[in-house]
């Protein structure tokens, strides 16, 4: 994940920059160039989210909680529906401001509490008792504060290459950014091992120094994110086949912009894994550069199961969806 992506700044020719814009494929398969599951948009909180509810009413409830912040749920209903098809009831939201839910004025303010308040309240209105939680990336943190927040209506805790300390996160981005630049622009090499370095603050100037680095990586950032370099251009694609207006692509950065600027959202988390009694399980690409030892760490020593996916980087989901779902439905 990038201070680009992350901040949903997406753009109709590339989609979203950053992680989202470095992982959709050249070449989609089959499956994910079929339409997307058909959603709804509920009231929820004073504004409209849409929601996506697919697969058999009586199976375990699996609901998607997607990253950015604010690059919305779509490509994990194009690629993981399909793969699912069947094995669970699985439900997904675009969160708030974000691509199909309702745009949000310019300056909202969007908190991580606000996101938790609305996931439960999606639960309510669909009358689902207990649900098994995926976080992806940015989602993983947000998924987290959930389970935190509402223990008792969390069967399991799935994170996906999860962002679950940003701090923690980012600099390990950094350094593998650093290797990338080492021996082509060394200044820039240099600059994100100091991003990387645990003293450097973190704060508003780093997204944004961060965000230049990963600029000074132009078409290799992406290799940051996917495992081969056919898996290149995935949102490219996406938004292509999806039938959504560039605006729709774009609002999301009201609600990135704004998750990374509050001080809960930079709240150090590693110690706070531990706090979740039920079961955790983290699904991560042999190729992933964003979640960092220390939170692999924090995660086993809270009891979790880490799974690795070989030929996969940031986003397992849509590299390798059918080993994603044995894993989910395991």
């Amino acid at each position: 994940m990038s201070p680009s992506q992350c901040t949903g700044q997406l753009k109709r020719r590339d989609v979203v920059r950053g992680v989202a814009a470095a992982v959709l494929v050249s070449m989609l398969p089959a499956s994910a160039r079929t339409q997307p599951p058909a959603g709804r948009l509920l009231a929820i909180r004073g504004t409209r989210l849409w929601v996506t509810d697919t697969g058999p009413s009586g199976a375990p409830v699996l609901f998607y909680v997607h990253g950015g912040p604010g690059i919305g749920a779509l490509e994990f209903e194009r690629y993981m529906g399909p793969a699912l098809a069947g094995m669970c009831r699985l439900i997904s939201v675009d969160q708030r401001g974000v691509l199909r839910s309702d745009a949000l004025p310019p300056g909202t303010k969007v908190t991580i509490e606000d996101l938790v308040a609305d996931f439960e309240a999606v639960r309510e209105a669909l009358a689902v008792p207990r649900w098994r939680v995926l976080g992806h990336s940015f989602g993983g943190l947000v998924a987290l504060r959930y389970a935190l927040a509402h223990p008792e209506r969390v069967q399991r805790l799935v994170l996906e290459c999860p962002c679950i300390d940003l701090s923690s996160s980012f600099r390990w981005l950094c350094a593998a950014a650093a290797q990338l630049l080492n021996g082509r622009e060394p200044a820039r090499a240099l600059e994100a091992m100091r991003l990387a370095d645990p003293s450097t603050p973190f704060d508003d100037a780093f997204i944004s120094q961060m965000d230049e680095v990963l600029a000074a990586l132009g078409e290799r950032r992406q290799d940051l994110y996917v495992s081969e370099a056919r898996n290149r251009d995935i949102f490219s694609r996406l938004a292509a086949s999806a039938g959504l207006p560039g605006a729709r692509w774009e609002q999301g950065a009201v609600a990135g912009k704004s998750l990374l600027s509050q001080p809960s959202t930079r709240r150090p988390m590693l110690t706070s894994i531990g706090q979740w009694k039920g079961p955790i399980l983290l699904i991560r690409g042999d190729g992933d550069h964003v979640t960092s030892p220390a939170e692999l760490v924090a995660v086993e020593k809270a009891g979790g199961k880490i799974n690795t996916v070989p030929n996969a980087g940031h986003f397992v989901h849509v590299e390798q969806p059918a080993a994603m779902a044995k894993l989910l439905v395991g």
